[in-house]
């Protein structure tokens, strides 16, 4: 099939993380046959992530909810749809669109299903195995970037000029919050870690979605708060101009991974196997009996002692030992 495909349609309705996890597929779609179409079918969130990116020829937000027939123009008659999500109608549509090859993990409608798929293993690896049905072997899993505009960076620039205040200081980014905060450290200890960077001489700044801004606020008086301030593209481009990102097991931390920014990575109760980076990471963790948690997402954890039980002494001795390693 390799000579003749010609279209390719990819459909994840993800979060932004898992959605910039799987941007592996795109370029590795791209490598193995340089003249294909790849059509990308993501959530709304994802369409402004990938907006931009050269390994995508057409790019489609979609949604329930949303209108149906753009969709359906988009991958009509392509030579293969590879679902990375759950989501029935996806499997439908590409059934509709007399998509020939669907495959996928689901049962309706999918003629390609994906056994035996490893789970625990870094996320990115589990997404190019969905690609071995169309002849593409590879473990390349470098994502791909988010692309600000001219204007964006500009504004980026402007913003990390500010903080700097035209001192040659390190500039340190707190992302305190994900999407459960059973994964996020408490905001005590983030307070305490910031007392020691500012004290040290440091720039500290909070980066989040607009919707935590007023809790950051609430969380970390006195610190400069940027939740809020730059889109997806401009956040990118924020942590590449950082000396280094702490956080949890976020969006923002598999961003850094594709600007090659230093980050600490703080994480109780998901698997560092499947979801850290793999370069310029360092991990904090515990390890229980019960990690990683086999009811997240599922029942509530009864103590989640694996993330209160980090202290900040354990964060700071691996900030000070990735910023002493990033000094010149």
């Amino acid at each position: 099939m390799g000579e003749n495909l010609k279209k390719v349609c990819v459909m994840h309705q993800a979060s932004i993380g898992d959605t910039l996890l799987a941007t592996s597929v795109f370029r590795a779609i791209k490598e193995a046959y340089p003249a294909c179409r790849v059509v990308a079918v993501t959530s709304h969130v994802g369409y402004e992530m990938l907006m931009g990116a050269s390994d995508i020829d057409v790019l489609v937000a979609y949604e329930k909810g949303d209108a149906v027939l753009p969709v359906l123009r988009a991958i009509w008659r392509a030579d293969a749809a590879v679902i990375l999500d759950m989501h029935y109608r996806n499997a439908l549509y590409a059934f509709l669109s007399m998509i020939p090859k669907r495959i996928g993990l689901g049962k309706d409608f999918i003629n390609v299903p994906i056994k035996d798929l490893e789970w625990h293993v870094y996320e990115p690896y589990k997404y190019l195995n969905f690609l071995r049905p169309i002849g593409i072997e590879t473990d390349h899993a470098v994502l791909v970037r988010p692309t600000p505009t001219a204007e964006e960076k500009a504004h980026v620039l402007r913003l990390c000029a500010e903080l700097r205040e035209g001192i040659d200081k390190k500039l340190v980014l707190l992302a305190p919050y994900s999407l459960d905060s059973l994964k996020d450290w408490e905001p005590p200890k983030y307070r305490e870690l910031i007392r020691r960077l500012q004290a040290a001489g440091h720039v500290v700044a909070v980066i989040g979605g607009r919707g935590e801004r007023a809790r950051a606020e609430q969380d970390f008086p006195g610190t400069e708060n940027l939740a809020g301030m730059t889109n997806l593209r401009e956040t990118a481009e924020l942590i590449e101009q950082a000396d280094l990102l702490v956080c949890g097991c976020t969006s923002v931390l598999h961003i850094s991974s594709t600007t090659g920014t230093s980050s600490v990575a703080i994480y109780g109760p998901s698997s560092p196997r499947q979801w850290a980076p793999k370069h310029n990471c360092t991990v904090v963790t515990h390890s229980f009996p019960c990690s990683p948690c086999h009811n997240f997402g599922g029942e509530p954890c009864r103590d989640n002692r694996c993330i209160k039980e980090i202290t900040v002494d354990e964060v700071w001795d691996a900030v000070q030992r990735t910023l002493e390693t990033e000094s010149p």
